[in-house]
């Protein structure tokens, strides 16, 4: 099996239930090995859940899988990665009977409190592929059912502060369907993240736009810096920053520079006509270095910034660059703000209301480039 790294899964996010879809095995199995070893990088306690973990025709079993697992065997030794045969619990879960998933709820927070005793960190990651197959086999009420017990389960952790976070793989060739939108859009709900695996691969081919987005809450900055990745987007085209002043310091910087500029050609044009035409080739040479440093195509404000109102950045950039496009993610009712947005010249499908799904909100970023008179 050829294995390869993943952008997708260099950052783990903490505290999340990720639905993560595939379209082949191949494609499954890497991703299971990348978050168990970037896991592992992190001081993450692993747990590979597969109900083929132990089945030597799978391509999923462990035997396949741990020589791509980084010191796997002494990972295993030291208790920080564990194997977890999860055919009981997959057989339970076609009965709805969650019994053995409770069980494991529990020795989860245990491993959790034991780790922080012993000063490891305390932080598990499980990649667990009961709800995968029973959605594979298309028993969809009892996934379905499987994966409301992890969304509550999850949010339970959250609200303790217990950093727990389950990647539940499912297949897109059988989600994907266009009969079964509604079942994939129950499942993608009972989720915190979905990553589709093949939509990845295919958008880090095309051309990406420049992002600038001020996000004050820093597990979010972490989840735009992984869904920037997914959706193709390079670590020097995003630029993620938290909070307003900052935002505008690197926007705004070039358009200072050329107010500047102006100035200083009028003088010339006073004074000399050929120190003019040099020093003109002059600053169009370094207004394109500029460009290539802070010219992003879409900003993306939080209404809440700490320090200036999400709102007042946005119209000193719609004041200086009518062009860029503006998305404004808010927990406030479009019908409270609706005045505010008008006044700057700020669209309503251009505002995301939280809590929002970041695919939902990259969908938005593959629009062609705006223009605001």
């Amino acid at each position: 099996m050829s294995m390869s790294s993943s952008s997708l899964t260099n950052i783990i996010p903490s505290n999340e239930h990720i639905m993560l879809l595939y379209s082949s095995d191949d494609e499954r199995n890497n991703a299971a090995v990348n978050y168990i070893n970037n896991g592992l990088k992190s001081g993450y306690h692993c747990i590979y859940a597969s109900i083929n973990a132990y089945d030597s025709k799978s391509s999923s079993n462990i035997s396949n899988l741990s020589s791509n697992i980084d010191d796997y065997k002494e990972n295993i030794e030291r208790g920080e990665l564990c194997i977890v045969d999860f055919k009981p619990h997959y057989e339970s879960a076609l009965n709805v009977d969650l019994r053995p998933f409770k069980k494991l709820k529990k020795e989860l927070e245990e491993t959790l409190n034991y780790r922080k005793s012993e000063g490891k960190k305390d932080a598990i990651l499980v990649f667990a592929d009961a709800a995968c197959f029973l959605s594979h086999n298309k028993h969809f009420e009892e996934c379905e059912i499987l994966e409301w017990w992890w969304n509550e389960t999850t949010t339970e952790w959250r609200q303790n502060n217990q950093n727990i976070t389950v990647v539940c793989p499912h297949p897109g060739l059988v989600l994907n369907n266009p009969l079964l939108s509604d079942t994939k859009g129950h499942l993608n709900g009972k989720h915190t993240i979905t990553i589709d695996l093949k939509q990845s691969h295919e958008n880090q081919k095309r051309k990406s736009k420049r992002i600038l987005i001020a996000e004050p809450n820093p597990d979010i900055r972490v989840l735009y810096s992984l869904f920037t990745k997914q959706h193709g987007f390079s670590i020097s085209d995003v630029s993620i920053v938290e909070n307003g002043n900052k935002c505008l310091e690197i926007l705004l910087s070039n358009t200072a520079d050329d107010d500047d500029d102006d100035d200083d050609d009028d003088d010339n044009d006073n004074n000399n006509n050929n120190n003019n035409n040099n020093n003109n080739n002059n600053n169009n040479n370094n207004n394109n270095n500029n460009n290539n440093d802070n010219d992003y195509d879409i900003i993306i404000l939080d209404t809440h910034l700490p320090d200036i109102s999400g709102f007042e950045v946005a119209r000193k950039i719609r004041d200086r660059l009518p062009h860029k496009k503006i998305i404004l993610t808010t927990t406030h009712s479009l019908d409270n703000i609706s005045h505010i947005i008008d006044s700057i010249g700020i669209k309503s499908e251009d505002v995301i209301l939280k809590p929002f799904v970041f695919s939902e909100l990259f969908s938005t970023l593959k629009e062609p480039r705006m223009s605001y008179n």
